[in-house]
């Protein structure tokens, strides 16, 4: 039998290792935003406003995205071999070699050096996404809507950082050194990490793209699998192409358009808090359709402008409309399937993560083949799916449950 004296000691042992997985977990929220925030950031600092490569933009943003797709796809047999604690501080070594890269990569240095590069931060993108949701499962299973919210904020202030650092230094020296001070954090970081140690890791259960499409079997699933790889892609259409677009079509100095830039990312950062706050006082289906339709309404200002005032009101009504959507849907994946796990919805969020930069990249392929004032429509009609995604779903709701009161 334990003496009293003994039975203290217990409690750390047990709640240690979980409060360090959630700090960890966070931290690597944080620096996905930072990672998020890389490729719209890169595009001035390459010169790509000058005259710009439509058809190597979109690469880019392809590469990126086969980066998180590898990542993903080999992202079990990582967790299983390694853990997450190892494969997150190894994935933060890939981002700060790529971010290095990224700063030598530049013209007149060859394109296929550039893509490799943002491969690089794609990859460390998917290996840090799969560690942090195999880390964040038990928080996430207490609150899914707040754990993503939390994660949010951080990614927020993670995608805030490069783009107002980029914005200082390219008013102050011109971008030099840019990308080797960011590929500090992460190296840092995992140094920091490494020396701190392993900690003992719960059960791995790791979903990736196969598990999630077969457990989304029924036309429900599918509907929510289908708003977030939209909005996901709305949101980052705005964050990867508001420089240049500000650039091209209002007539910006690249260190204003990085301003706005980082003003987007304080805005979704402002958003995702005042979301929390407003969620106990708000039906938050109302309140999740009138997001979606802010953010549409801002996507459609913000596109059209060519002026100060329509891409300030255009920026601020899109990333508030974003920063609602994101954990009040999150919150309605909870309510309606109560067997989604963190390691599910890391799946599905991976997903999303894809379409987040097939859609740049379409801007891009659609911008060399028309105009870039027409592509940016695709964030537009992106988020107008999402509405129109979210009335489906809330008609849905209605039949099931008139169903279930007639059984």
């Amino acid at each position: 039998m334990a003496t009293p004296a003994e039975a203290p000691l217990r409690v750390p042992v047990a709640v240690a290792p979980l409060a360090e997985a959630n700090r960890r977990a966070f931290l690597g929220f944080f620096l996905i935003g930072v990672l998020l925030s890389i490729p719209g950031t890169a595009l001035p600092v390459w010169k790509y406003h000058l005259q710009p490569p439509y058809v190597a933009i979109g690469l880019h943003f392809l590469s990126f995205a086969a980066g998180v797709l590898v990542a993903l796809r080999l992202s079990r047999y990582f967790l299983a071999r390694f853990g997450a604690h190892r494969l997150l501080t190894a994935s933060m070594v890939v981002a700060s070699i790529g971010m290095t890269m990224v700063e030598f990569s530049g013209p007149p240095s060859p394109q296929l050096a550039r893509h490799f590069s943002l491969f690089l931060i794609g990859l460390a993108q998917g290996g840090i996404m799969a560690a942090t949701f195999q880390l964040l499962r038990r928080l996430y299973e207490q609150d899914p809507a707040a754990t993503v919210n939390l994660a949010g904020g951080l990614m927020g202030l993670g995608a805030f950082l490069p783009a107002l650092l980029s914005a200082l230094s390219y008013s102050w020296m011109g971008f030099h050194g840019l990308y080797l001070l960011l590929a500090l954090v992460p190296v840092g970081v995992a140094v920091f990490f490494y020396r701190r140690g392993m900690p003992a890791e719960t059960e791995i259960i790791d979903l990736g793209f196969k598990e999630v499409f077969r457990e989304s079997q029924s036309p429900v699933h599918v509907l929510f699998a289908a708003l977030l790889f939209f909005e996901t892609a709305a949101e980052l259409s705005v964050l990867q192409w508001a420089a240049l677009h500000l650039i091209l079509r209002a007539g910006m100095s690249p260190s204003a358009a990085l301003y706005f830039l980082s003003f987007y990312c304080l805005a979704l950062l402002g958003g995702r808090f005042a979301a929390q706050a407003l969620l106990q006082y708000f039906p938050h289906r109302r309140l999740l359709l009138a997001s979606a339709a802010m953010s549409w309404l801002g996507i459609l200002v913000f596109s059209s402008t060519n002026n100060f005032l329509g891409a300030v009101l255009g920026l601020a009504l899109s990333a508030l409309g974003f920063s609602f959507v994101y954990p009040l849907l999150v919150e309605r994946i909870g309510d309606r399937f109560r067997e989604y796990h963190s390691s599910l919805f890391h799946g599905i969020f991976g997903l999303g993560m894809l379409g987040g930069f097939l859609a740049p990249a379409l801007i891009a392929f659609w911008a060399d083949w028309s105009s870039e004032a027409a592509a940016m429509m695709v964030p537009f009609w992106c988020s107008l799916l999402v509405f129109l995604l979210l009335l489906l779903l809330w008609v849905e709701s209605k039949f099931s449950a008139s169903r279930v009161a007639r059984s």
